[in-house]
């Protein structure tokens, strides 16, 4: 499945490490988000790019916009993950990848993480309809901090 803009996100429900259930259609009431596939936690190239998120969270904030980041690890890895990076954004446990697969956020063949939840990111509007998508072409491929906030202040 390959989503784009225009296209109404799906919604789904998963563990966080903030509150019992995260609900998308319900956590947009309170504004849009960033919903940001990643790989795996404690990764280095995962570990210097989400510190590089937090280092200018402010940033994406002032846009009214709040992250979530997602992908299979466990609650317990993410909370740690969390914890270590001092993030304040919580992280979503998608448990089967279901969240990633109806997203299309997962690693295709020839990559050493194939089946892995890709470096993906999707702005989602209160009205659940995508406003802007970044997609890692391999996971190797790291976002560049000022490309995701042009891309969110041009959305919105």
């Amino acid at each position: 499945m390959t989503l784009n803009v225009g296209d109404k996100a799906p919604d789904f429900t998963v563990t966080s490490t903030d509150r019992d259930s995260f609900n998308l259609y319900e956590q947009l009431k309170d504004g849009p988000i960033l919903l940001n596939f990643y790989v795996g936690d404690f990764g280095i190239n995962c570990t210097n790019y989400m510190g590089k998120f937090i280092e200018q969270y402010a940033r994406l904030e002032s846009t009214g916009v709040r992250m979530v980041a997602i992908n299979n690890d466990g609650l317990d890895s993410h909370k740690m993950f969390k914890d270590r990076l001092g993030a304040p954004f919580e992280f979503l446990h998608d448990a089967n990848k279901t969240a990633a697969k109806e997203y299309g956020a997962i690693v295709g063949p020839g990559f050493m993480v194939t089946g892995f939840t890709n470096r993906e990111f999707y702005l989602i509007d209160k009205d659940g309809i995508i406003r802007f998508i970044w997609r890692s072409p391999e996971p190797k491929v790291l976002p560049e901090f000022d490309d995701i906030i042009k891309g969110i202040e041009s959305s919105l």
